[in-house]
This record gives C-alpha cells, sequence and structure tokens, in this order.
C-alpha cells in the first residue's frame, strides 16, 4: 500500500499552512475535499451564565473574513482535486455571499446543504432568532454521481446531524463524525483520498479512516494535531 503522495505521509495530520502543504502534492492527486475554515466567529451573548468553553481553544487565523487567503485555498483545491471529483464547503448563511463566488470560479457549486443541528447557538439570546442549522457548499469539479448511502440514492438538501455536545467539545468548529462520514460516503469510494485543509481536531480524519478512505491533513495549532493523534489510534486500536 502506497503511503505517500510524492513526498506528503498519507493518513497523517501534517503541521504546516494548508496553502504550503497543498502546493507540495502534485496536480490531480485527492479525489474529494472536505473544507471547514476558519469562520470568523466572535459573538456576543446576554446570557451572563454563558462560560468560555475550556474543552475548545483559539483557532489561528479565525475571525479573519480573508478572501484573499480563501482564494488562494480554492485555487489550490482546484489543482490538486482529480476531475469529477466533489467538495464540500462548511460555511455561515452570513458567509455564503463572500465564499460562493470565490468557489464558482472553479467549480459548479449544486447545493447549499443545510446541517440541521440538535441544538442551537449562542449569539444575541434578544435580539436574534437561534441558529439551529449550518450551511455546507456542495460542489462539483466537473461530474461525478452521488453513491447510493444506506438504500438510498438520493438524499434531500437537509441533513439532520446531531452537533457534539458543548461539553465534549475539543474544537470550537467540531463536526459530528456522523455527519462527515455521510458525506465522504455520498461522494467517494473506499480507498481514495480525502483532502482536509483545516484538520481542526480530526472529526474529517477519523471519518475517513472509519469508511476506509486515505486522507492528507494540514493544522497550524500542536494542541489540535494531537488530539486528531490520539482519535486516529483509537480508531485504530478499534
Amino acid at each position: 500500500m502506497n503511503h505517500y503522495v510524492t513526498g506528503i505521509e498519507l493518513d497523517c495530520v501534517h503541521h504546516i499552512d494548508c496553502i504550503e502543504g497543498m502546493r507540495k502534492l502534485p496536480d490531480e492527486s485527492v479525489d474529494l475535499a472536505v473544507v471547514d475554515p476558519p469562520y470568523g466567529i466572535n459573538f456576543t451573548s446576554n446570557n451572563r451564565k454563558v462560560k468560555p468553553l475550556l474543552s475548545a481553544k483559539g483557532i489561528q487565523n479565525d475571525g479573519l473574513d480573508n478572501a484573499d487567503f480563501l482564494a488562494t485555498v480554492i485555487e489550490e483545491i482546484n489543482r490538486v482535486l482529480k476531475a469529477n471529483s466533489h467538495i464540500y464547503w462548511f460555511t455561515r448563511w452570513d458567509k455564503v455571499k463572500i465564499q460562493q463566488p470565490l468557489l464558482e470560479k472553479f467549480f459548479q457549486v449544486k447545493n447549499s446543504l443545510i446541517w440541521m443541528k440538535n441544538g442551537r447557538s449562542m449569539g444575541d439570546l434578544r435580539g436574534a432568532y437561534a441558529g439551529q442549522y449550518e450551511n455546507i457548499l456542495f460542489c462539483q469539479k466537473g461530474r461525478r454521481d452521488l453513491n447510493e448511502v444506506d438504500g438510498i440514492s438520493r438524499h434531500t438538501d437537509i441533513l439532520p446531524f446531531d452537533r457534539v455536545p458543548p461539553a465534549r467539545l475539543r474544537h470550537n468548529h467540531e463536526k459530528p463524525e456522523d455527519l462527515i462520514e455521510f458525506l465522504i460516503r455520498k461522494s467517494s469510494n473506499a480507498g481514495d483520498i480525502v483532502l482536509v485543509p483545516f484538520g481542526g481536531s480530526g472529526s474529517e480524519c477519523v471519518a475517513a479512516k472509519k469508511t476506509g478512505r486515505r486522507f492528507i491533513s494540514f493544522e497550524l495549532e500542536p494542541q489540535y494535531i494531537q488530539i486528531a493523534k490520539e482519535r486516529l489510534q483509537r480508531v485504530h486500536a478499534a
């Protein structure tokens, strides 16, 4: 079994900026991209009982709406992604207007999927409605049919998956493994390589491993890399 893509180790979270890391990859070398960029979340809460998350620490580059940075990320994803492949791009309703045009320079945006969480966001508790969903922009490079999952060939654009409970969060933007597993199964095959530009605490990597895929991931924060390694070791042990 091949463990490298021209010097980049597979099934590893690399301690490197994602742009620098992707530039080490050859053209058309990955089969699927699952992208969860920093959202720039800086919320104000009216609830005096809310305490800062102790288990989910800060994130480098969070709080930024850096279109130039994201444009470069997308350009590199386009270069390394094989023809006739998919991208899942996590975002929020107020970021779509900035990020969708960047994606449309290279890809066809097929759907704005709705991840329906079990639970509500914090934010302005008195002056705004409670958020209960996040957007996932589903994009194609070329044309690839979606796979059948659990006997269903065509799912709707509403994806009801419970969020990670706040007490168990290891990362501010951590996504549930079962959601990521579903997306990976819909858009790739066993043995395919999944690109995870923003590794975080490893949910996408764990999901890739559980579904029999390979992965390449990048992350700047050493504490999250360690968390991801421990999670992956538990999957291997199981």
